[in-house]
Formats: C-alpha cells, structure tokens, sequence
C-alpha cells in the first residue's frame, strides 16, 4: 500500500473520524511507549521489540513547535506500520521532518508522506481546503486544527486544492525548494536560486516588515513560460519563519498567466535535490 492508504487504514482501525489527531494518544492505544528527551542530532527515534511487537517513540526535547513534534511522533508511527519487518531500529536525522525533497532516503519519504496524511487526513482535510482560498490567515486556522506545523500545513493545501498556488520556502536569500498545486502552470526557474531584489522575500532578508496580506509584484520575479510577459503580474504573500530562518511565500495566481497550452502534456521536470516540478513544454 502507499503511505497515504496505511495512513488511512491506521485512522479506520482506530476510530478515528476528527481533528486534532494526537501522536501520542494513538501510541497509547497501540502499545507504544512514547517519550521525550534531548536527542544529539536527531528529530525523532524509533526502537522495536520483535518479540513482543512493541516498541518506544522518542522525540527530541528541544523541538520548540508542538506542530513539529506532532510531526515527528507521526513519522515514526510510520516507520512502525510500514518498515517493522525490514528493521527494528529507526533514527531519524534532524531536519529531515517535513521534508518532501526526492534526495532524501526513500523510506523516510515514505514516513513523512504517512505523517502528512495521518495528521491532515484526505477525508478531513479536503472539504477544509475546499472552503478556504489561499491565504496565510486560513492556513493559520488549519495549522490550529490539526495541530500541525505552518509548513507542514502549507504543504497539504498545495496539495489539496484546486486553487492556482504554490509555496516557496527560501533560506539565506536563496529558494531552498517549493512546492507546486496542480493548477499552478507557470515554470519555476533553479538555475540561479538567489531571490530577484523585485519580491517580497528579498525585501524580509533585507530587514524589512512584511504585509499581512498578498501583493501585486512582477511575474517575472518568480516565475517564467508562455504568458509572463514583463507587465504580468502575480500575488505574492511572504513571511519570516524566524525560528528556522526561513521566509514562505505564498504565490498565487488567482488571474491565470495566459498562454499556457491546456491541452498540451505536462512535461515533468525534476530538479536536483527539489522536488518535481511540472510546467509546459
């Protein structure tokens, strides 16, 4: 089975029809103990016991978001419903939480895509995202829900919705990697990943206050393909994530870039140590 479709057999078995979903409640119903202590470069660990079939959760104690120690807890559980017969012992590196990159090691990949959905299952999830427009205010709100972190969070509404939009997370003046819906058509540019001094995220590096709402800026700044002309425009909504050091932004397309083939093929690309992308040839 896929993460997603473990994920969503776990929550049937257990009942589990609402939001919040609680890692450490559920490791009490399956006999997991749970526990937190500091954890030398690491985000979470898990240890099995073949015998009896039980094992120990721990998170790190110094993760300061209770999002991110949701996450990590969810994670493990994850190792523990989809890799128990290949290994007994999982340790899991600090900053590989959250972490969709293909580079990274397929079984944690795995793990984070059965944390996403255990967390912000599809079948809560989607009618959620369906009442919402994109915007850092309604991600707030779902954040809260579910108990999870902004990134996290993010990511599942980029996922679910049928909305034009795309996150980008950028660290040290630098797209880091982003994160595309599937109405979102326009090209991300990588060969040069510095931030172009015309967006919002550029300005934040700089030391400038962000506006608690989208902004009009050049296409161009972001993105590239058929239709960003240089008077295209795009909303773009960034803000500092200062625990981490990263700034997200929120792009949204909410006119539609024209130009763009709809019955063209999709031609995916995939960049290294990114995730896939998808744009028109």
């Amino acid at each position: 089975m896929t993460p997603q479709a473990e994920a969503t057999s776990l929550l049937e078995d257990l009942g589990i029809k609402g939001l919040p979903i609680v890692p450490e409640q559920i490791c009490r119903k399956l006999g997991i103990h749970y526990n937190e202590d500091p954890l030398k470069d690491l985000d979470g660990a898990l240890v099995l016991n073949p015998k009896t079939g039980t094992g120990i959760i721990c998170v790190n104690n110094l993760i300061a978001e209770q999002g991110r120690k949701n996450f990590t807890a969810a994670h493990e559980l994850g190792h523990w419903c989809m890799d128990s017969l290949e290994l007994n012992a999982f340790f899991c590196p600090r900053g590989l939480m959250e972490s969709f990159k293909p580079t990274i090691m397929p079984m944690e990949l795995r793990a984070n895509e059965f944390a996403a959905e255990f967390l912000m299952p599809k079948f809560l999830y989607q009618s959620l995202v369906d009442a919402r427009s994109p915007s850092w205010n309604e991600i707030k709100e779902l954040a809260v829900l579910s108990q999870t972190t902004l990134t996290a969070t993010a990511i599942r509404f980029i996922d679910l919705t049928a909305a034009a939009c795309c996150l980008i997370v950028s660290q040290e003046g630098r797209i880091a990697w982003f994160r595309k819906s599937v109405e979102f058509r326009p090209y991300i540019p990588m060969d040069n990943r510095f931030l172009s001094p015309g967006t919002v995220a550029h300005a934040i590096f700089q030391g400038d206050m962000p506006h608690d709402s989208f902004e009009d800026v050049k296409a161009d700044n972001w993105v590239s393909g058929r239709g960003v002309k240089p008077y295209t425009e795009i909303l773009e909504w960034s803000l500092p994530l200062n625990s981490y050091g990263h700034v997200l932004t929120l792009l949204y397309d909410e006119e539609g870039i024209s130009g763009w083939d709809e019955d063209g093929e999709a031609d995916g690309e995939e960049i290294e140590g990114e995730p896939p992308t998808f744009h028109k040839k």
